[in-house]
Order: C-alpha cells, then sequence, then structure tokens
C-alpha cells in the first residue's frame, strides 16, 4: 500500500510542475486529527475530536493557503485549471489512542489531555518531501503546566507532580540547580530562540556577530536534532529540505544556527529548520529539539541554594535583554540536602550573565516533556530537549 501511495504522490508533484512550470516556490499540504479529552479523577468528563486539513502555495514571495485539500483548492491557489493536475493521494492519519491507554501509560488524572497526528508535506521543483512528524500527546496540569511528549511516550517519561504551594524564596542573587526538566526551559531561551536565524540577522539575538566566540566557561555542546524522538521531530521541514543535527554550541563555543533556505546563505549554515505553525503561516526558521552533551557527574548540589524542579515558561525580553524565567516548583538547599520547598518565582538575569554562569552540566541526561509547545510572533510549534542537570549561579530572584 505505501509504495503506490508514493508512487501517487509523485505522480501529483510531477503534474504540478507541469501545470506550474515557473515561478512556484512551494506547495505544502497538511491534515491534521486532534481528540481531546477533560479528566475528572481518570474518567473524561468530555471528549472533543477535531480534523482538518489545508493548503499553502508560495508564489513569487506571496503567501496564500486555503481550507480543505480538494483538487479544486489547491488548483485554485496555484492558479490553474483543476483538470491539469493529478489527484492528491493525501494518507490516512493514525488512529488515536483510547483514554484507558493513556492513562495506562502516564498514570495521569484531573488533567486536560490532548492527542494530535499530523501528516504534511512540500511539493517543490516537481518532487514531493514527507514531513514525518510524530503523533504527540499534550498533558495540560490544572495550574496550566503544559507538557508535551511523543505517542507512544517513553517509558521512563516524567509527568511532574502538582505545584508547590509554599511561600516564595525571598528577592536577591543565589546559585541554583536545574533538573532536567527545568534545564530545557533554560537553555530553549538562552541559545535556543537566540540562535534562530530570523533573530541574528536583524540583530535581535544576544550572539548577533559572536560566532567563533566562546561565550560559556562550560564545555557545553548543544545540537538542535530534528531526528531525535522528541516532539519536535520531523523527516523533512516545512520547506521540503532534508532534517540534520545543527552544531549550535561545541565546548561552549558558538559555531552554528538555526536556519530555512532564504536565511542559509547569509549565516554559512544548512537549511532544513523552516517550519510552519500552521498551513496558513509562512514556513520560518525554528529551532526543533535540543540535545545536550554532557557527560559526568551531577553538578555538586552544595553549591547551590535552590533546586528548581519544574518551569511554566521562559522568554528574552527584546529591548533588554534580559531573561525571565517562571518557576513552577524549587525546593531550598543547605550543604545539598533539601530543606523545604519553594513555591512559584522568577529568576533572571542577562542573557551574557546566564550563559557565564553556566558552572557545571552533568548527571543523567534524560528527554523532558518541557517546554513543549513553543510560542513566537504568535506562532506555536511543538518542540522538545534532552537536558542533564545544570548548575547556574548569578541568577536574580524576583
Amino acid at each position: 500500500m505505501l509504495p503506490t501511495r508514493r508512487a501517487d504522490l509523485e505522480e501529483f508533484a510531477a503534474s504540478v510542475k507541469k501545470a506550474v512550470p515557473r515561478d512556484l516556490d512551494d506547495l505544502y499540504v497538511e491534515r491534521v486529527n486532534e481528540v481531546r479529552w477533560r479528566l475528572r479523577g481518570t474518567l473524561a468528563a468530555s471528549q472533543h475530536t477535531l480534523t482538518r486539513e489545508g493548503a499553502a502555495v508560495r508564489r513569487g514571495g506571496r503567501l496564500s493557503s486555503a481550507d480543505g485539500l480538494d483538487g479544486a483548492v489547491i488548483a485554485s491557489l496555484l492558479e490553474v485549471p483543476r483538470r491539469g493536475l493529478a489527484d492528491l493521494d493525501a494518507p490516512e492519519l493514525p488512529s488515536a489512542p483510547t483514554l484507558d491507554e493513556v492513562v495506562a501509560a502516564l498514570g495521569v488524572a484531573d488533567v486536560d489531555l490532548r492527542w494530535r497526528g499530523v501528516w504534511s508535506a512540500v511539493v517543490r521543483d516537481g518532487a514531493v518531501a514527507e514531513g514525518g512528524k510524530p503523533a504527540l500527546l499534550e498533558i495540560v496540569h490544572p495550574d496550566g503546566l503544559r507538557q508535551l511528549t511523543v505517542w507512544p511516550p517513553a517509558p521512563d517519561l516524567e509527568v511532574l507532580p502538582p505545584a508547590s504551594e509554599a511561600a516564595a524564596p525571598r528577592p536577591g542573587r543565589t546559585t541554583v540547580l536545574f533538573a532536567p526538566a527545568a534545564a530545557a526551559v533554560l537553555l530553549h531561551e538562552l541559545f535556543g530562540h537566540p540562535l534562530e536565524a530570523d533573530s541574528l540577522l536583524r540583530g535581535a539575538s544576544p550572539w548577533a556577530g559572536k560566532f567563533g566566540q566562546r561565550v560559556t566557561p562550560l564545555a557545553l555542546d548543544l545540537d538542535d536534532d530534528p531526528g531525535a524522538a522528541l516532539p519536535g521531530a520531523y523527516v523533512a521541514d516545512d520547506e521540503g529540505s532534508p532534517a540534520g543535527v545543527r552544531a549550535l554550541l561545541r565546548a561552549g563555543e558558538l559555531v552554528g544556527a538555526i536556519a530555512d533556505r532564504s536565511a542559509a546563505p547569509a549565516l554559512g549554515a544548512a537549511p532544513g529548520n523552516a517550519r510552519r505553525a500552521t498551513c496558513h503561516a509562512p514556513p520560518r526558521p525554528r529551532l526543533s529539539n535540543l540535545v545536550v552533551t554532557a557527560g559526568g557527574a551531577e553538578p555538586p548540589r552544595a553549591e547551590a541554594r535552590l533546586e528548581v524542579t519544574s518551569a511554566y515558561s521562559g522568554t528574552v525580553e527584546p529591548r533588554s535583554g534580559t531573561l525571565l524565567l517562571s518557576v513552577r516548583s524549587a525546593w531550598h538547599l543547605r550543604g545539598g540536602e533539601r530543606k523545604g520547598p519553594a513555591g512559584a518565582f522568577t529568576l533572571s538575569a542577562s542573557v551574557g550573565a546566564a550563559a557565564a554562569g553556566l558552572v557545571a552540566a552533568g548527571g543523567l541526561a534524560r528527554a523532558s516533556a518541557a517546554p513543549g509547545w513553543c510560542g513566537k510572533n504568535g506562532e506555536t510549534l511543538p518542540t522538545g530537549a534532552v537536558a542533564p542537570w545544570l548548575l547556574v549561579a548569578g541568577l536574580e530572584v524576583r
């Protein structure tokens, strides 16, 4: 069945090239299926299913898009007669799991759940590249924390416990030990977004003009890897470029950027990181899965005053270059021992200071269901991370 469908996709791509011989940048098509559950205990209080599909054409620098994948819709977007196009044989999406399967795999209760299956493809120059994106499961906790994992999830996936209701720590400068789930959010904001090509080229990134420089004393290796079995995975990006590992840091030195086709030449980078939030949004250079390589033991706990176990979100203020991390749960540490929980608070530092404050990394690196959905300029995409424990000095508790 699969070879026949692939042949049909190639026939469709060839017909697009024949019908539009010039000026077509690409045709993007997608199908999305979602199932949502609201749980009370482990039982569904409600269930909703949504299926949508659409297409987008880029031609002469202009994006046109529409809902639907039938021949009339695609012909209209391409501005060609319908009779000149072969039928698009879009595949069936994978079947959603049952609620019982989800609850048994994750052990969750009193949360909202969303399963999402996606198929996408790009037609360019008479060829077709399928996206190869994984099915995803989102867990929304009562306090608003969103965790995101591929489905089926890894056996060791950590579903975070409820947030602490303890008081926040006192304001002031401190040294913080980040557990992998929180370290993933920190690195996402510190090196992920700022190394996206659009930010670099317009000078909005703190790392603009600093390639080849060592920006952290920690000999950290960091890659963007869309091939990792994480929520940001894909086989081909949303311009049809093949996925590949992009080295961003080597031994603490900036060595690479996250680029699409238009930005890659200016940065001397490889394309392959163009992503679309929906078929109605243009492809932009966006990170996929950040993977940290750090061997050795867990950083010395005795040097930290706080252990952050989870974070709601992070951001970098564009004007000031200040990193803000919204902490969900943490522990007070004394002599490396936990002395009581800490409630929600904010950590801040300039991006440069936070990078310079990276003291140590190590311990068991693990795939994280954070930061999950990643928003930028109103467009949201799934991302993943593999992060170790991190020790960071010079952060401010707000």
